[in-house]
């Protein structure tokens, strides 16, 4: 059956006029395509603003919302954290992914709009950053902790912020150095986690997925998403931190911290750690990667997931200065995994 057409907005009655996109929105709603942004703005009651300005530049505004929940969802895994978002991070740039903080790493030329929606029955207020297909990369929640000030002032502005003072990208900023603690970690080879995450920020993972059949000689291995399932179970039961990462198109959503626990019933498994859990439907899960890079202690095991795009999902691994008895157990784990 025929999808019904779409009233215009001359036509619509009983409702504020639907919000437009600006001139630098890359959104498409031209194409006819079905996606989550055309699907929020066609809905009945629906109140909201497409903000004018390029996503980098309203993401950089993610920590002035103070305490919120952030969302990813990333095919077969969503991810969803409650705390306060860290400055975002472009390709190249550092990784950051502290405990009590909400970290993005983000590729601007993968993301199309951002969206602020008013409050609906049962949904508080959000910010939500598209990619270029229109579908959800990031939706920020905000909670009775939030600052609501700092939210409206984002409607204000809807018509484009002024350029951020420092480019989201390849160097920290002077204004925003490095954190003592947590996970930071700084640029280097394309070998290295940073390149390991950029090549996944950059198409999905897909390039990357075509070439790890051909490093199979270095450690690489393909494995059977049950020998995950065990692994992420027990690296639970022996409370070790991990570094979680979910990678929807155009944003990874990060998180370290030691796992308080991981269940799995009939291919759903849902890992907790801290305020942040993370849920896996393995049944669209349709290949399992061990995989290795340098980090700071050095070669350091990762598991990738990819779904039936060959898209990237989920990447579990260490980053940061963790113990040498973490990092050792760890990259043991890794190495039965493999097999």
């Amino acid at each position: 059956m025929p999808d019904s057409p779409r009233p215009s907005d001359s036509g619509r009655t009983g409702g504020p006029p639907r919000p437009r996109c600006g001139e630098r929105c890359s959104c498409p709603r031209a194409n006819g395509t079905t996606n989550d942004l055309d699907t929020l703005l066609a809905t009945p009651g629906f109140s909201g603003t497409v903000l004018g300005s390029d996503v980098a530049a309203v993401a950089q505004h993610l920590p002035l919302l103070d305490q919120v929940v952030g969302v990813t969802v990333a095919g077969p895994v969503l991810m969803n954290d409650v705390g306060t978002h860290e400055s975002p991070v472009g390709i190249g740039g550092p990784i950051r992914c502290r405990p009590s903080r909400i970290s993005l790493r983000i590729n601007p030329a993968r993301l199309g709009a951002a969206l602020v929606t008013d409050p609906a029955a049962h949904v508080p207020p959000t910010l939500r950053l598209f990619d270029s297909d229109g579908n959800t990369a990031h939706a920020t929640y905000l909670t009775e902790s939030s600052d609501r000030l700092a939210f409206e002032s984002l409607s204000l502005n809807a018509g484009g912020f002024d350029a951020p003072d420092h480019e989201v990208g390849g160097r920290v900023d002077r204004a925003d150095p490095p954190h003592e603690t947590g996970c930071v970690a700084e640029p280097g080879a394309a070998t290295d986690q940073i390149g390991q995450f950029d090549s996944i920020l950059e198409d999905g993972g897909r390039q990357r997925l075509s070439s790890l059949p051909g490093m199979i000689d270095q450690g690489f291995a393909r494995v059977e998403s049950r020998r995950v399932i065990a692994a992420v179970e027990h690296a639970a039961l022996l409370g070790l931190p991990m570094t979680m990462t979910t990678a929807a198109p155009g944003c990874l959503q990060m998180r370290h911290d030691r796992l308080d626990g991981a269940r799995e019933h009939r291919g759903s498994m849902v890992i907790a750690s801290g305020s942040c859990r993370a849920m896996i439907n393995f049944n669209l899960v349709t290949e399992c990667w061990v995989t290795w890079s340098d980090g700071v202690w050095g070669r350091t095991g990762s598991i990738e997931l990819y779904d039936r795009h060959a898209q990237c999902s989920l990447v579990a691994t260490q980053t940061g200065s963790v113990s040498p008895e973490t990092f050792d157990a760890w990259n043991q784990l890794m190495a039965d995994v493999a097999g």
